[in-house]
């Protein structure tokens, strides 16, 4: 079958980019916080704290570092605790736990944010820059989520067709969102995509008939509310990427959002190991996701 090729009967073998570890390997080993952190605007810790303040605004900056007399980093400023007198009167001194470093992967910056509103990026033992949840924005956090998220459906997808044996969730869903989906089917069949009338479906409708699935739900340890309030907050964050918002952790609370990828992450690990240890023992209802080597 086409529409998710997973493993080859004859290697035993995972097709590459079907594992949730693989796109995370490519995240942990090429992808790091030097590709995303903004190099430290500085001032000297003996300038004038209101000139300093003009400028930060001018360029709409909260923070600032601070630097003394050889040019060494000692600390930072927040643009609005600043007033009269020198910076020296307002500096702060960066602690250890506000520092990381350049190479920390992108996979485990999430949860390092979750601590603190911004961080300072050392590169070996200097201050180079620093790193809000604002940068979370950026194309390369956003790859790694959506791609996240797009394994997540899949997965769904396969569980689907596990306790749904022969397409019988026709029959779990209403009239008008099954008629939804063939007409889905229908046009992207007609550009000669290679899909399921279950990849048609809304995330929502999926959500709906894992919840009505008691297998599903003791597999995993989801009640009924959990499951349907997990799904439906990994589908925000996922519209929120596939419809190129500005800002991608305005849609929910910050600790929410670390939380959802985070039990995502726990998820697509327990499923991809189950997956593939049920086609390797050549279980009949995996035998849609193999394909000839």
């Amino acid at each position: 079958m086409g529409y998710q090729l997973w493993m080859s009967p004859i290697s035993g073998y995972r097709r590459n980019g079907t594992r949730f570890s693989a796109l995370k390997k490519i995240f942990i080993d090429n992808v790091t916080v030097r590709d995303i952190y903004e190099p430290l605007l500085c001032c000297r810790i003996n300038d004038p704290s209101l000139h300093v303040k003009d400028t930060l605004l001018h360029r709409q900056f909260d923070t600032a570092g601070v630097i003394d007399l050889g040019k060494k980093v000692i600390g930072y400023i927040n643009t609005a605790e600043l007033k009269g007198g020198i910076v020296e009167q307002y500096y702060r001194e960066i602690k250890i736990e506000q520092v990381i470093s350049d190479s920390t992967p992108l996979a485990s910056l999430l949860n390092v944010l979750k601590e603190s509103e911004l961080l300072f990026v050392n590169h070996g033992a200097k201050i180079v820059g620093i790193i809000t949840k604002a940068d979370l924005n950026k194309p390369p956090v956003r790859v790694y989520v959506f791609g996240m998220l797009s394994l997540f459906e899949m997965h769904l997808n396969s569980w689907i067709r596990h306790d749904y044996p022969d397409n019988c969730w026709h029959d779990k869903i209403s009239e008008q969102r099954l008629v939804k989906a063939q007409e889905i089917y229908g046009h992207r069949t007609l550009s000669n995509q290679d899909l399921t009338l279950l990849d048609c479906l809304q995330l929502a409708d999926k959500r709906d008939l894992l919840a009505k699935s008691q297998e599903f739900k003791e597999r995993f340890k989801f009640s009924k509310q959990d499951l349907e309030r997990f799904i439906k907050s990994a589908e925000k964050i996922r519209n929120e990427i596939a419809h190129s918002q500005d800002s991608i952790i305005a849609c929910m609370p910050w600790n929410n959002f670390v939380e959802v990828l985070n039990r995502v992450d726990k998820f697509l690990s327990e499923s991809d190991q189950r997956i593939e240890d049920a086609a390797k023992n050549g279980a009949h209802d995996f035998v849609e996701y193999l394909t000839t080597a």
